[in-house]
């Protein structure tokens, strides 16, 4: 195991700007019921759901596909937890859709392409990760693990690894005090027992609270947890073992999203902030990012609890952090010098958004919104299209998505892509048509 060589695949906002544009100013806020802005497609619910009769006559686009929806997960007893809050930065992992009777939610999907197949790995918070074969447009589950009564928050795959992060009752704590864990399988000898994460010989567990968010970086593994705690591990070949290299404090709240950036590990969290530690200087927090944060008098922070970040590498502009809110924006900062350059509004607070492309190629945005809608933009300005372009939407009430928040969502293979709810559900999608960008 010496060598893994992956990574990890209310108020005011900002109005319209793009990658490298102008920013305007904008209205933020979560509101379910509406929409948001004006699509340039409107995808056919015939085809999307099998074949549409009009043809070429169509008039709306045949660009997505539905190849598969399904249960991902099992009911669990009636949950006290609340919903999404923009104003009041509730715990984002307790935040389920749940209600007697209804299905746990889907928090965390990762793809395994081996051998010419496509294995799915699904995690819920009814405590178990799950696979899934897809044979054709059938999808078969293949083996389901309990992870100890607590909630599956993160799965991520390297090199034939599957790292799972999630809360557990621990076995050297009195009475059912839960801890914040992470196991690791080696998938090419699944019946070995998984290698475990630990603080101390004497705290045989990751966190004292749910890891929330892992990143694997080569031989490191960046973890969070819902206290708000990220540590650094490194994987020590003479052990074998992970090695806790650096226990990082500051933010207040569960930790959403971990990036590496020129050194520089960026982090999000529900407490609204974003963070950027140097580990050369035993992590030290070099700059902070809220709503108070201006730029020429303006704010530029987000003003609701901060749900996730992805990297962008821009041919010719540099590599920018997209980071995604309950207050219903996205922006886009300078990986160089954190600088803001882009906002787009949603009109409903974003809880999950993935990179993809197009079938020509081209970069978009996948984005999960706590209504359950789906929506797809462009993300490099084309003679076509200008930056950050809706392309379109998928809703529950006319072609397909989520009864509750899209909680995560992941790239696969050929223009596929994987969304989970907190309705329980997982669907599978493939986009097949030109976008026009």
């Amino acid at each position: 195991m010496s060598n893994y060589g992956g990574r990890h695949s209310g108020g005011r906002g900002r109005g319209r700007g793009g990658i490298g544009g102008r920013d305007g100013r904008g209205r933020g806020g979560s509101n379910q019921n509406n929409v948001g802005p004006k699509a340039r497609l409107k995808p056919c619910g015939h085809f999307l759901k099998g074949n549409c009769n009009a043809g070429a006559g169509c008039t709306f686009a045949h660009v997505v596909k539905l190849h598969g929806r399904f249960d991902a997960s099992t009911s669990m007893p009636e949950s006290k937890d609340q919903n999404y809050n923009n104003s009041s930065f509730n715990s984002f992992g307790n935040n389920n859709y749940n209600s007697k009777n209804k299905l746990a939610a889907v928090s965390t999907v990762a793809i395994w392409e081996t051998q010419g197949a496509i294995k799915i790995f699904t995690g819920s918070h009814d405590g178990y990760w799950r696979l899934w074969s897809t044979q054709g447009s059938q999808f078969q589950k293949e083996f389901e693990h309990n992870m100890g009564g607590g909630k599956v928050e993160c799965l991520r795959i390297a090199a034939n690894y599957l790292f799972c992060g999630f809360e557990a009752v621990s076995m050297s704590l009195p009475g059912d005090a839960k801890v914040g864990m992470i196991h690791v399988w080696n998938l090419t000898r699944p019946t070995d027992p998984p290698l475990e994460l630990h603080m101390h010989t004497l705290m045989p567990y990751a966190h004292a609270s749910c890891v929330t968010e892992l990143l694997v970086v080569g031989d490191q593994i960046v973890s969070g947890c819902r206290s708000g705690v990220i540590r650094v591990w490194k994987f020590d070949a003479t052990k074998p073992a992970f090695v806790l290299t650096h226990t990082i404090h500051g933010h207040a709240r569960e930790i959403t999203g971990l990036l590496v950036v020129d050194n520089l590990v960026w982090s999000s969290s529900i407490d609204g902030s974003i963070r950027l530690w140097d580990l050369t200087k035993n992590g030290e927090c070099q700059y902070v990012i809220t709503k108070d944060t201006k730029s020429n008098n303006n704010p530029v922070g987000h003003c609701g609890a901060v749900t996730g970040l992805l990297t962008c590498n821009m041919p010719g502009a540099g590599t920018f952090v997209l980071s995604s809110s309950l207050d219903g924006t996205i922006k886009a900062w300078n990986g160089s010098n954190g600088e803001c350059v882009a906002s787009e509004d949603h009109m409903a607070g974003v809880v999950s958004m993935a990179l993809s492309k197009d079938i020509s190629g081209n970069p978009i945005l996948i984005i999960g919104l706590d209504s359950g809608n789906i929506m797809v933009r462009n993300l490099a300005q084309t003679p076509k299209a200008p930056a950050f372009a809706l392309i379109f939407t998928l809703t529950p009430s006319f072609s397909t998505g989520h009864s509750g928040a899209v909680r995560c969502i992941t790239e696969g293979p050929q223009n596929t892509f994987y969304t989970g709810g907190a309705d329980g559900k997982l669907l599978v999608l493939q986009l097949t048509g030109d976008l026009s960008i």
